[in-house]
């Protein structure tokens, strides 16, 4: 499209650097964003200049913020400090306590555990690497190392949380994904732990490796990684591709001529990356993971084609909308389930006897 017109825009002053990913707070459905590391925005769809929304200078640079669907948004500074906005905002000035003075932080999550919201963080210092996790409203701080690996250091992380068990996945520069395993339920009054990991992933496949840059989980069988798929004595290729954890096998994978900027997203069954100069969503479904759809020979299908776990069209205006639509009418269908729960019970009242084909199918419908 030659001609394309933003549907929102908003920018900050000449000079002015934003330096934390925007996020919005769903209880508010306002926007927060950080500028030169301090200085936090808070703005609403209808607002247009920057300089005229709300405004606060913290005391302390942010490393992040995070929000939550149902916790609210949380922040996390350069130096491991953890606040909620709604705490923050009391006191913009506050102190913020320095955990980590030597390390840098490398990446962080935040997920909500019951009705409890937890952080974690990766660090790094001189070669070592460390992990952080934090439960919010009982204020309890665990510090982990995370084992070594020879001549591999981890260059990407993701995580999810279940059953009070944190899984931590980290792409290392050994072509290979690890997993560890960090429960929630510690005793605090244990030292530093060294969290052990256990191999999920080689990525490599008939010669072919890949060299990852950005990863997320699909589900528990599957993940998908961003890189360059590259063959002994060929040129590497920037590429999609998607792979079971379960088999040690890659399902597909999608050659992105135009490059990316290294970055993956994942949510609600989309992926989200650039390709070129575009913004690209696709989407995907998971199936039940067998070793048949593992190595492509499905009952069903002629050919042994995995490409149908993925759409690699990507989403057109049209869709794009029934796919929005769909989401926001979450509420809808609980309801439509309650009305069929009570037509059901109608029907089983009347006797069957008494029932004509035709309202037999139009009860049935």
């Amino acid at each position: 499209v030659s001609d394309q017109k933003p549907l929102g825009c908003w920018s900050v002053k000449h000079g002015q650097i934003i330096t934390c990913p925007v996020v919005c707070n769903f209880e508010t459905h306002e926007y927060i964003a950080v500028h030169d590391d301090k200085v936090l925005r808070i703005w609403k769809n209808k607002d247009i200049n920057l300089d005229k929304v709300f405004k606060a200078t913290l005391s302390a640079d942010v490393y992040r913020i995070h929000s939550l669907p149902n916790g609210g948004p949380v922040v996390l500074f350069k130096g491991g400090g953890v606040r909620t906005l709604d705490v923050l905002l009391e006191a913009p000035q506050q102190e913020i306590e320095n955990i980590i003075s030597d390390e840098v932080i490398k990446w962080s999550a935040a997920f909500m555990e019951g009705q409890q919201p937890v952080l974690i963080f990766a660090t790094e210092k001189d070669g070592d690497f460390f992990v952080y996790t934090q439960k919010l409203k009982m204020n309890s701080l665990h510090k982990y190392k995370l084992e070594q690996q020879e001549l591999a250091k981890p260059l990407s992380f993701t995580a999810y949380i279940k059953n009070q068990i944190i899984t931590l996945l980290c792409l290392y520069s050994n072509d290979s994904v690890y997993k560890i395993l960090i429960p929630l339920q510690q005793n605090t009054e244990e030292e530093e732990q060294i969290l052990s990991k256990s191999l999920l992933l080689n990525l490599s496949v008939s010669g072919s490796v890949l060299k990852g840059t950005s990863f997320v989980v699909l589900d528990k069988d599957h993940i998908a990684v961003l890189g360059s798929l590259a063959a002994s004595g060929e040129e590497s290729k920037e590429c999609l591709t998607i792979w079971n954890t379960k088999f040690q096998t890659l399902q597909t994978s999608k050659e992105l001529p135009l490059g990316t900027s290294g970055q993956l997203w994942c949510y609600e069954e989309k992926f989200f990356f650039t390709h070129g100069k575009v913004l690209t969503v696709i989407m995907y479904k998971c199936e039940t993971s067998s070793l048949a759809a593992a190595v492509g020979k499905l009952k069903d299908s002629q050919t042994p084609d995995v490409s149908s776990f993925v759409n690699w069209n990507t989403l057109g205006d049209e869709e794009l909308v029934v796919s929005f639509q769909s989401q926001q009418s979450v509420p809808l269908k609980s309801e439509s389930k309650m009305t069929l729960r009570s037509k059901r019970n109608t029907v089983a009242k009347v006797q069957p006897d008494t029932l004509s084909v035709g309202q037999l199918l139009l009860n049935l419908k």
